[in-house]
């Protein structure tokens, strides 16, 4: 499978270039953001509050008052689907709550196994559950606990390196790092970790 590309309603959405295996699922309002790259949705999900439905492309709605985000709801129409890498734009940035709510869900996604990338304007971020994770940045990267407690994390190939660490969240001791442009690795034994990093383009690595 490809890559499924998941459009929120942020006000800023970073140009991508999909294959033809790929898959893009506009949530809701992500229909504008897509209309400004020149490119059209597979399907729209979402409760239509900030945009009406498509009257040429498959859509799915939802009630306005339920429990799942329109991203979220997205990334289950993706797994349904068969694709279990996302990368998911325009989902930072505008609300904090928004922004919030899309790495929680993108924590969930990678609980259930799937690959989750949130592309911002000239960074990206990774949730990662006990498990490794090789890239090569070059610029700035931070690698933050989002549960309580992160425990066996490693950092090697960034300026700063870490061994079998314990990082929290109520400590940001992985702020800041810098990646040398050679390929690098996060890994963590138990909990969760946000890996944030400069750059504009997916790495090729799982």
């Amino acid at each position: 499978m490809g890559i499924c590309y998941i459009v929120g309603a942020a006000p800023a959405c970073a140009p991508f270039a999909p294959e033809k295996n790929d898959f893009i699922i506009a949530a809701d309002g992500g229909q504008v953001a897509l209309s400004r790259l020149s490119l059209a949705p597979h399907l729209v999900v979402g409760d239509f509050d900030s945009s009406p439905p498509p009257a040429t492309v498959p859509y799915v709605k939802h009630p306005v008052e339920k429990d799942d985000t329109d991203c979220a709801l997205a990334i289950r129409e993706g797994r349904a689907r068969g694709y279990h890498t996302f990368a998911l734009y325009g989902c930072l940035g505008g609300r904090l709550d928004h922004t919030l709510g899309a790495v929680q869900t993108t924590l969930g996604a990678a609980r259930e196994g799937d690959t989750v990338y949130l592309v911002g304007e000239g960074f990206l971020c990774r949730v990662l559950t006990e498990g490794a994770f090789t890239f090569a940045p070059a610029g700035r990267v931070s690698v933050l606990a989002l549960s309580e407690r992160a425990e066996g994390v490693g950092i090697a190939g960034l300026k700063y390196s870490l061994t079998d660490a314990v990082l929290t969240n109520a400590f940001p001791l992985g702020v800041s790092n810098e990646g040398q442009g050679i390929p690098a690795t996060v890994s963590v034994k138990t909990g969760a970790l946000l890996i944030l990093w400069e750059g504009d383009t997916l790495p090729k690595a799982k």
